[in-house]
């Protein structure tokens, strides 16, 4: 039996009708392309509410429907660069693989929205956009990962979030630092240490606590750090991780309890509780709606494109318009753009990813 089969077979029949981490890390039949999606969705979700002056869904429990979003990227991110690092620890490759995820849709969207979506949306002439030097620095800018302050002259000036032009970005260069800590771990040779990695996740969990409150509510969201870390301790004991419902469920519970206490204590619980979540809808629950991933993995096309696109149909109905109508005219237009980025750029970009040079095993831990 190959190997992928005895996966498959592990998947359907799990160990004592349980359902562990290890065994599921190597199967093709997970929700993880539908969970991503479903998490930009909910950063898209979120902002068609604050860009139009109103509360954004879960603010009555201290966060926001956008910040579980990216807080579920981070979570499963962890989980899955660590895994990465196992099938080929090559600095070289893991590097060029994080690059040809990221950088050829990120300058897309950084030179079609300089220099198509911008002069569209601009109140300044076109000459004098052109000749401005803030032009033809925002895909540069955006490329290398510098998006605070990144703006175009006369777009968006008059939205109440005047000058945003992609503000989701903010989580890009956060993620490649998280990127960068788990690559030197992996050169250290401390990734197979599962008592240094746990107390990484420990530290990261109690720094996402002291972090929240001592900042403000945007440099906070800093927090979504410690899922990452969390994400690869949960790959160090996938052998004794049992996702369940029972245990989803009081997870569940517990956001809701913590989100109505302090935001230290929210931090964490979230924090835990959502990665828990994330792993359980991935792997525990059947695979369902494949027909929205059906015609490819758009979820990080979704979360580029989204933010400049709401902006512009702000511009163009006005500060009035309800959240919904922004949600329901807003995801159609983002989808086919993340659908055209996928098949397009990303998909032709990780073609040309290195083969690895590794083995993984599907169970079993790291060492203590």
């Amino acid at each position: 039996m190959s190997a992928r089969s005895e996966t498959d077979a592990a998947v359907r029949s799990p160990r004592g009708g349980k359902v562990v981490l290890g065994d599921r890390l190597g199967s093709r039949e997970n929700n993880f392309d539908l969970l991503r999606l479903l998490a930009a969705w909910a950063v898209l979700v979120s902002h068609s509410f604050s860009l139009v002056g109103h509360d954004e869904p879960l603010h009555q429990l201290g966060t926001t429907l956008g910040n579980l979003g990216v807080l579920i990227f981070f979570a499963v991110s962890g989980l899955l660069i660590r895994r990465s690092w196992e099938y080929d620890p090559s600095p070289w490759d893991f590097w060029v693989k994080r690059a040809l995820r990221l950088l050829p849709a990120l300058a897309t969207v950084g030179l079609l929205t300089a220099f198509v979506l911008g002069p569209l949306v601009t109140s300044w002439s076109l000459s004098s956009y052109l000749a401005s030097a803030q032009t033809w620095l925002y895909p540069l800018r955006i490329t290398l990962l510098f998006p605070f302050g990144a703006q175009l002259p006369g777009v968006f000036e008059d939205n109440l979030y005047a000058g945003a032009v992609n503000g989701p970005l903010w989580s890009l260069p956060l993620e490649v630092f998280a990127y960068l800590l788990l690559f030197l771990l992996g050169l250290a040779g401390l990734l197979a240490r599962r008592s240094v990695v746990t107390v990484m996740a420990l530290a990261g969990l109690a720094w996402a606590a002291w972090w929240i409150t001592w900042t403000s509510d945007a440099v906070g969201s800093g927090y979504v750090l410690a899922a990452f870390a969390l994400g690869a301790a949960a790959y160090s004991w996938r052998d004794r991780l049992v996702l369940s419902w029972p245990w989803a469920a009081t997870a569940f519970v517990a956001c809701v309890l913590s989100g109505l206490g302090p935001d230290a204590v929210r931090v964490v619980v979230w924090t835990v509780a959502v990665t828990y979540l994330a792993y359980w809808f991935a792997y525990a629950v059947p695979r369902t709606a494949r027909w929205m991933t059906a015609w490819g993995d758009a979820s990080y096309g979704v979360y580029i494109w989204a933010f400049p696109i709401q902006q512009t149909f702000v511009q163009l109905l006005g500060p009035d318009t309800a959240p919904w109508v922004l949600i329901l005219v807003c995801t159609p237009v983002v989808w086919l753009l993340a659908i055209a980025s996928w098949r397009l750029v990303e998909r032709p970009a990780l073609r040309h990813k290195p083969a690895r040079t590794g083995t993984a095993h599907g169970a079993g831990g790291g060492t203590p």
